[in-house]
């Protein structure tokens, strides 16, 4: 599995971008508190921690569920 590149922080284009979540999902993920984010200014981030932690959450309700 590749990471993340060594960025700490993305704008919400970015990190759409590095999860490959179209951008209704990514939204929901963020309203529905999964992915947590940030302001700087008028600027929403999300960092890189974050969106490992959505990722790996996302990995394991996937692992929980499986059929055999």
């Amino acid at each position: 599995m590749s990471q993340l590149p060594s960025r700490l922080s993305y704008n919400l284009d970015e990190a759409i971008s590095a999860t490959g979540l179209n951008r209704t999902a990514f939204y929901a993920a963020i309203s529905k508190n999964q992915i947590k984010t940030f302001k700087v200014g008028r600027r929403r981030m999300v960092s890189a921690r974050a969106l490992q932690e959505f990722i790996e959450a996302k990995e394991r309700e996937g692992t929980s569920g499986a059929a055999a």
